[in-house]
């Protein structure tokens, strides 16, 4: 709904951002003037009622304003939100001169009202024993997703992760901590880029699948790779092993793991299920391993934006544990390059480190010597394809050949007509 995809659904659980309501009341009664932060479809099913509405004070409002229903908490939750969103408003309610020219609309049975969030309304009851169900939906906003993408980031840095013990009575001395971890919190906000937000599974799919298999799967096969392509890892990512079911360390995994029957697979073809159910079995089986991809969790609860099961079957256990180990190695060498210099260190291009499919490959070549090359580099590719879909990777795009565009498009050689036998350069701007 709404074209909102994975903003659509909470971190974590992944339920849906939005509320169903059944409204019954008789002639007369009134819901006074309020704002909803949520957008709103009313189905009119039984009797009519009177919707008036005005335009509201806050585009894109965080809560609502709710002076029909005011108590002393929810009052100051909603002001204090309105303040910062409309300095220019400090009204909880405008005066009742203020809705004299609202538009009116009139619903009966069988209407269906569409009200954004944000504006006001006032609704008005026409007869009795009428019923009304609402559809509230909302979404996740730019800020909620940066802003949990932002504490991940801040994590790994000790300095930021040390708790605010021994400030009391020390303001001074506070104060330039205060100044320090800000320093470091703008370098390291500095390395975050679309690419780390949004892995395109997030986008492109109507619903993510819960579940992979990497040596089946069609995710990002429009990608093309070569071997001498360079990819990277995504700066919000972590791919987490999990026990193979029937082991003792099975019971203990999280909640977000412990459902597995009920998640949905990929859905890429009529015959996927098939390949899908046999790739588990083959897993179960103990011939290869489960793991848990997980994007963008700097939230209090720890919960993810993205979680995707991944089954890798035996040939692609050990390339996916080379991947671990080259991202571990990554984030290990810039954090030691942090501490020692005193600041988060500037990458020159985006993303986590950086190898080539070719790289990968050869992980592939020595762990299925059995297997022709064509079919390892096919393995190798889907990987690479698969990966990148899910937001783990990011293929790192080459600044050589926008370069060389950019020479071709500045000059071009001709010969010389006043000096023959010689080559002169002719300087084109466009």
């Amino acid at each position: 709904a709404l074209g909102s995809s994975f903003a659509g659904r909470y971190a974590g659980d992944g339920k849906p951002r939005g509320e169903i309501e059944t409204f019954v009341a008789s002639s007369g009664h009134i819901t006074g003037w309020h704002t909803d932060f949520q957008h709103n479809f009313t189905f009119q099913l039984r009797g009519s009622k009177t919707w008036r509405f005005k335009a509201g004070p806050v585009e894109n409002n965080v809560r609502a304003l709710t002076p029909h229903y005011k108590s002393r908490s929810n009052y100051e939750q909603q002001m204090k939100l309105h303040l910062i969103s409309d300095p220019s408003c400090l009204e909880f309610k405008p005066p009742d001169v203020f809705f004299e020219d609202a538009e009116e609309v009139t619903l009966t049975p069988g209407s269906i009202l569409y009200h954004p969030a944000g504006i006001w309304h006032q609704v008005l009851c026409n007869s009795d024993d009428t019923l009304s169900i609402n559809v509230s939906l909302s979404c996740a906003t730019w800020g909620d997703v940066i802003g949990d993408a932002m504490r991940q980031l801040l994590w790994p840095s000790a300095l930021l992760r040390a708790p605010l013990v021994g400030i009391a009575g020390n303001l001074a001395e506070t104060k330039k901590a205060a100044e320090a971890a800000l320093a470091e919190v703008r370098e390291r906000a500095a390395a975050l880029t679309a690419d780390d937000l949004l892995a395109p599974v997030l986008v492109e799919e109507r619903k993510p699948p819960k579940r992979v298999n990497l040596s089946n799967s069609r995710l990002g096969m429009a990608l093309p790779v070569r071997p001498a392509d360079r990819f990277c890892f995504c700066r919000l990512s972590a791919i987490v092993p999990l026990p193979n079911k029937g082991s003792r360390d099975a019971t203990t995994s999280s909640s977000s793991s412990s459902d597995e029957s009920s998640e949905e697979v990929e859905s890429s073809g009529p015959s996927s299920a098939a390949a899908s159910a046999s790739g588990r079995r083959r897993v179960g089986a103990g011939a290869g391993k489960r793991y848990a991809l997980h994007i963008n969790f700097g939230n209090e609860d720890v919960a993810s934006w993205l979680r995707i099961r991944l089954d890798a079957p035996q040939p692609l256990t050990a390339s996916l544990e080379w991947l671990r180990t080259q991202e571990l190695a990554a984030r290990s060498a810039e954090e030691a390059k942090a501490q020692s210099s005193g600041h988060f260190p500037k990458s020159k291009t985006p993303g986590l480190g950086s190898f080539t499919a070719r790289e990968l490959l050869a992980v592939i070549n020595n762990s299925s010597k059995n297997l022709a090359k064509a079919t390892c580099w096919t393995r190798t590719a889907r990987l690479l394809r698969v990966l990148s879909h899910c937001g783990y990777l990011q293929k790192v795009r080459s600044p050589t050949s926008t370069s060389k565009r950019a020479i071709r498009g500045v000059h071009r050689t001709t010969k010389s007509t006043s000096r023959p036998g010689t080559m002169r350069k002719v300087r084109r701007n466009h």
